[in-house]
């Protein structure tokens, strides 16, 4: 019996010895391994983020800045702030020894929270007016550096984007070059036919080359030339055939485009005369949309005022085919779009999906259904009048779309060679042996789904449509009116990084809201909302009676109410108790449901779960007993 005693006590603890030696290995040793349960796989990378972070050549340096003491009183924030250094911890077990993590806490007037502040952080004020840093250094070998200034939540369903980005942008710091073939002379100089033109360069120029190194390429060009990482194409309905060509051999061979096409351009002299352009619309249709012909869109869900009349009768009047979009016309799921909150736009078009193409269509921008296709004749020149415009005016019902993301394989738009003009020839005028340029083999199917954004307006990236240019002190400072120029860097942005890292989409958010108790809420405050307005109707109308009977009395002459009409505020009153009395019983009955529920859910966690647990414990062991016993199954 001593032997046995012995023995269990020996026993249980070699079990403690083990279960402590098995949690203290378990960390180095289980720590590559990973088993994502969460509903939208938030701690799952995408392919593409893991494609970069195996790509990387030299070594990189994550600190994240996080107050922690300072956001002890900010529950929301303090998960959210787990989440992103459980996802940096992702991104090291992924990328190796050539991505090291630090958690830094940038405590108040210390040495840390000066390299916050030098490095670009945004301090947020909290509390006693301490300073809560929550943002991303990311440092390279050699010294340069990206970084997110403060993990805003809003930006939740990103988070994977904008990190991957940050680690992307430092491996590969060279500027994107992106090449511009555009129809309008956007870089300044004289505009024949054009009023509003200008001599010097569209501000959108110089925002673009701030980001990126942007080279021109001409409106006649035969092929891209190498180098070139994504295109800018504005108004690919007045370009060469040439032109059109070599975008269409650009994209085909896996290149990039953002492009802005329009059924009427009011930046281009005459309006562009003729909306239509057979080879540019085999060009898009090869990708599989259409821009309605003759056609732009009005909205007056989203329609601009402008002033009409010379400046003695001028007025103010809503011009349906100028737009003013907010954030519902956009699409919040994409990055491009997602954290916009304006755009402007004029005589934009229409885009239609050709479903035979197979490509994958995304709208980034769309109308209100307050909106209708107005023929192109109707806002030409003289035939323009806003008042005619409103009188016809008819609403579809349903919304247009103004902006797409294209992906998919597609073939090409030119199925029987490139175009006269660009084809090489030989010299006609003797020169025997001489030919032009001679282009490459003709690519007839992508060689990879493509990555193209298209826009179908031009105007919103003309000045007087989304900024005021000011000189201060010889200066010029822009002050933007929309977010027409976020949305094109944003465009170019993510077209000119790798496949890899246009592949990194939106994600889920980390909130996980109780549904079954946002449901009895909200029909306990449906109920409340009602007895509340039955009371105040009740109140009103007692209060009319009882200023009628003050009128009485005055007009009577009396001091006091008589027994009638003591008895009528008596009555009142006891109504008011017993609506009061309901109005508790309406909150009692949301607090006791609620508690209920509370209350069922921690006892399922505290007793069920451990009792299902031992239960199918004592299976186990019944099933080994029985089998140590000889006993058959």
């Amino acid at each position: 019996m001593k032997n046995r005693k012995i023995l269990s006590l020996g026993g249980l603890l070699v079990a403690v010895l083990l279960f402590i030696g098995i949690n203290l290995a378990s960390g180095p040793l289980l720590r590559s391994a990973r088993l994502d349960l969460t509903q939208n796989h938030l701690y799952t990378l995408s392919q593409g983020t893991r494609n970069i972070l195996k790509k990387l050549k030299s070594p990189i340096t994550l600190q994240l800045y996080w107050s922690k003491g300072t956001a002890r009183n900010l529950p929301g924030l303090q998960s959210y702030a787990e989440r992103v250094k459980e996802m940096l911890q992702e991104y090291s077990v992924v990328a190796g020894p050539k991505l090291r993590l630090r958690t830094i806490d940038p405590e108040p007037f210390s040495a840390a929270e000066d390299n916050a502040v030098r490095y670009g952080l945004k301090g947020v004020a909290v509390g006693n007016q301490e300073s809560l840093y929550f943002g991303l250094v990311a440092l390279a070998k050699d010294g340069p550096r990206q970084v997110i200034p403060f993990f805003q939540q809003s930006r939740e369903r990103f988070l994977e984007y904008d990190l991957t980005q940050a680690i992307y942008n430092l491996a590969h710091p060279k500027k994107p070059t992106v090449g511009l073939i555009s129809a309008i002379s956007m870089n300044g100089g004289p505009s024949p036919g054009h009023p509003y033109a200008s001599g010097r360069p569209w501000m959108i120029m110089k925002q673009l080359r701030e980001r990126f190194d942007v080279r021109p390429l001409g409106g006649n060009i035969k092929q891209v030339p190498k180098g070139v990482d994504v295109l800018m194409v504005v108004e690919p309905r007045a370009l060469s055939q040439s032109a059109l060509y070599a975008i269409d051999q650009f994209v085909l061979k896996g290149g990039h485009a953002l492009v802005f096409a329009d059924p009427l351009s009011e930046s281009l002299p005459g309006h562009g005369m003729d909306s239509k352009s057979p080879a540019a619309e085999s060009l898009l249709a090869s990708w599989g949309v259409k821009l309605v012909p003759d056609k732009v869109v009005g909205d007056l869900g989203a329609a601009l005022q402008v002033a009409v009349g010379g400046s003695s009768s001028s007025r103010v009047v809503v011009y349906p085919p100028w737009l003013s979009l907010d954030k519902d016309q956009m699409n919040g799921k994409e990055i491009v779009t997602s954290q916009l909150k304006r755009l402007t736009m004029a005589t934009p078009g229409a885009l239609e999906t050709l479903a035979k193409v197979g490509t994958q269509v995304v709208p980034l921008i769309h109308t209100t259904s307050q909106a209708m296709l107005i023929p192109r004749q109707k806002v030409l020149g003289t035939e323009r009048d806003p008042g005619q415009l409103l009188a016809d005016f008819k609403a579809a019902g349903h919304p247009y779309t103004l902006a797409v993301r294209i992906t998919g394989k597609v073939k090409t738009a030119f199925p029987k060679g490139p175009p006269v003009a660009a084809a090489a020839k030989k010299d006609t005028r003797g020169n025997k042996g001489q030919k032009k340029e001679q282009l490459p083999p003709q690519v007839m199917n992508s060689k990879g789904p493509i990555n193209v954004i298209v826009v179908a307006d031009t105007d919103l990236l003309e000045d007087r449509f989304w900024v005021q240019v000011r000189n201060f002190f010889g200066r010029q400072i822009a002050v933007p009116m929309a977010a027409n120029a976020d949305f094109t860097i944003n465009g170019l942005d993510q077209l000119s990084g790798s496949p890899d890292l246009i592949s990194v989409r939106s994600r889920g958010t980390y909130e996980r809201p109780f549904t079954l108790v946002n449901r009895i809420q909200k029909e306990a405050a449906q109920q409340y909302q009602a007895k509340e307005q039955s009371l105040s109707a009740e109140l009103k109308a007692t209060e009319k009676k009882l200023n009628a009977l003050q009128r009485q009395r005055g007009n009577a002459g009396a001091t006091t109410l008589t027994a009638a009409q003591q008895k009528e505020v008596q009555k009142f009153r006891l109504e008011m108790v017993q609506t009061r009395k309901k109005l508790r019983a309406v909150q009692y009955n949301l607090r006791k449901n609620i508690e209920g529920l509370e209350t069922a859910l921690k006892a399922f966690n505290i007793f069920f779960v451990p009792l299902l647990i031992g239960f199918f414990a004592f299976l186990v062991w019944l099933l080994r007993r029985d089998r140590d016993r000889g006993y058959p199954g």
